[in-house]
C-alpha cells in the first residue's frame, strides 16, 4: 500500500513524528466538538500549543491533518490488536483476545470513531484510497485469525469472509446506540461482555456441518 505523502519543511522524522502526534491530539479535540468543516486551522494549532506558522511546517493544507488523524487512528487499532494477540499460542484464545481488544479499542475511542464515521467524505480521493486499504488490512487480520481457529475443519468460505468483515465493526454499535445501551443495560462492561459472548457463539457457524452432525 502506498501511503499518501504530506509534505513537510522539517528534515528531522523524530521532531515530525513528535510535532504531529501534537497536531493529531489537538485537530481531534477540535474535530470531535466542531466537525471538519467548522473547524479552523488557527483552532488546530491552538489546542496542538503550535504557532499558525510551526504548525504549516509539519503540514500543508487542512486536508492534510484530517489525513494524518485517520492515518493515526487506523494504524494505532491495528498495532494495538497486534500486540493483544502477541505470544499467544492457542488459535482460539488468539481470536479471543483479537475481539476484545477491539471492543476495548472501539470503546475507548468512540467520539473519535464516531468522528470517522461521519467525516469520512471529507477526506481526498487519495486519503480514502489510504484509509480503505487500511481497513483491508484490519479485516484481512481477523481473516486470518478465523482461518487459524478452523484450521484443519471444512469451512464455509463465504461465511468465514462474511465473519471477517463483520467482526471489526460489530463494536461500533457501542458508539452509534451508546445512549440507549446505557440508558437499557446496568454496565458497558456487561455490554461489551454481551456482544463477546453473542460473537462467539455466532462464529461457531462458519465451520460446514456434517449429515451426521445435522441430524
Amino acid at each position: 500500500m502506498e501511503k499518501r505523502a504530506v509534505k513537510t519543511k522539517i528534515k528531522n522524522e523524530k521532531l515530525i513524528d513528535r510535532r504531529r502526534k501534537q497536531i493529531i491530539d489537538g485537530a481531534i479535540k477540535v474535530f470531535t466538538a466542531k466537525g471538519f468543516h467548522k473547524a479552523t486551522v488557527r483552532e488546530i494549532a491552538k489546542e496542538a500549543g503550535l504557532t499558525m506558522g510551526s504548525l504549516y511546517n509539519y503540514i500543508a493544507t487542512k486536508e492534510d491533518i484530517i489525513h494524518i488523524v485517520y492515518d493515526y487512528i487506523t494504524r494505532v487499532l491495528r498495532e494495538e490488536m497486534k500486540k493483544a494477540i502477541a505470544g499467544i499460542k492457542d488459535p482460539e484464545k488468539r481470536l479471543q483476545a483479537a475481539l476484545h481488544q477491539n471492543l476495548k479499542a472501539v470503546y475507548q475511542n468512540q467520539e473519535i470513531i464516531m468522528f470517522m464515521y461521519r467525516e469520512s467524505a471529507s477526506l481526498d480521493k487519495e486519503s480514502l484510497y489510504t484509509v480503505l486499504a487500511r481497513e483491508t488490512e484490519y479485516i484481512e487480520l481477523f481473516e486470518g485469525l478465523l482461518r487459524e481457529r478452523f484450521k484443519g475443519q471444512r469451512v464455509n468460505e463465504e461465511r468465514l469472509r462474511l465473519a471477517a468483515d463483520l467482526l471489526p465493526y460489530i463494536p461500533v454499535i457501542m458508539t452509534s446506540r451508546r445512549w440507549s445501551l446505557k440508558r437499557r443495560f446496568e454496565s458497558m462492561d456487561n455490554v461489551m461482555k454481551g456482544i463477546l459472548d453473542f460473537v462467539l457463539q455466532g462464529i461457531e457457524f462458519i465451520p460446514e456441518k456434517s449429515n451426521t452432525q445435522e441430524k
